[in-house]
C-alpha cells in the first residue's frame, strides 16, 4: 500500500530559527554520527545552505519523478524535500522545474540521495537549494506510484517527516524532531566555546591539551 500523507508535525519554528545560525559540522557531533548523512551527499553550490523540516519523499522507482512533482504540491513554507533515491548515480527523478514548483510553495531546500536533472539550471535559474551526489543526463518519467512523509533512508541515516534537517558545504545533518530542543542549545554552547577560546588569546595547544591527552596514552614515546 502506497500512503501519500500530505502534512506532520513540523518542529517549532523558534527552534528552526534557532539552528539555522549553527554550524552544522558542530550539529554533527552533538547528536552523532548515525544522524549525518553519507559525505558524498553535497550542495550544487558551495555557498548554498539548508535548515528545515523534512518533508520526505520515497518513490518506488528511483528513476520516475512522480512522487518528487507530487511532494511539490504539498510542501508548505520552510520544508526540506528529503528524497530517497536509494543512492542511484545513473538516473534521476528530480530536477530544475520540479524545483521551481517546491520554491513557489515556500521549499527552503532539496536533499536528493542520489542525483538531478539540468545542474546548471538549478544553480544559476532557480536558487532552490540542491544537496545531491552529483547530476546525469536521463530519468524514467513520471508513472509510478511511491510514499510521502514515511520513513525514508537518504544516504544512510533514517528520516521521519518533521525531522529537522541542516546542511551546509560541510555536508547535511539531521535532528530527530524530538530531539530538537536538547540538541539545539548543547550546538550553540559548543560553538560559543570554540569562539571564546579563539578570542582569549591562549595558544591552540593549551586550550585543547592534546599533546598531554596523547603523552598519556600508552605505548606513545616522545623523543
Amino acid at each position: 500500500m502506497y500512503r501519500v500523507v500530505t502534512d506532520f508535525v513540523r518542529p517549532e519554528k523558534s527552534w528552526v530559527d534557532r539552528a539555522a545560525k549553527v554550524h552544522v559540522c558542530l550539529a554533527g557531533i552533538e547528536v552523532g554520527p548515525r544522524q549525518c548523512v553519507a559525505g558524498a551527499i553535497k550542495p550544487l553550490r558551495q555557498d548554498w545552505k539548508i535548515c528545515g523540516p523534512a518533508f520526505t519523499v520515497r518513490p518506488e522507482y528511483a528513476d520516475d519523478s512522480l512522487m518528487s512533482r507530487v511532494a511539490t504540491k504539498y510542501c508548505k513554507p520552510g520544508d526540506v524535500l528529503v528524497i530517497d533515491a536509494g543512492g542511484r548515480t545513473d538516473c534521476s527523478n528530480f530536477g530544475a522545474s520540479m524545483a521551481g514548483g517546491a520554491k513557489e510553495n515556500g521549499c527552503v531546500g532539496v536533499v536528493v540521495d542520489g542525483v538531478v536533472l539540468t545542474g546548471q539550471m538549478l544553480r544559476e535559474r532557480e536558487g532552490l537549494p540542491i544537496f545531491c551526489r552529483g547530476t546525469v543526463n536521463r530519468n524514467r518519467g513520471a508513472e509510478k506510484p511511491g510514499w510521502l512523509n514515511s520513513p525514508v533512508i537518504c544516504g544512510g541515516v533514517i528520516v521521519y517527516p518533521g525531522d529537522l534537517v541542516l546542511g551546509d558545504d560541510d555536508g547535511v545533518v539531521v535532528v530527530p524532531r524530538d530531539r530538537v530542543a536538547e540538541i539545539i542549545p548543547k550546538v550553540e554552547a559548543a560553538g560559543e566555546k570554540s569562539w571564546a577560546g579563539r578570542v582569549s588569546g591562549v595558544p591552540y595547544d593549551q586550550r585543547s591539551k592534546s599533546e598531554d591527552k596523547l603523552r598519556s596514552l600508552p605505548g606513545v614515546v616522545f623523543e
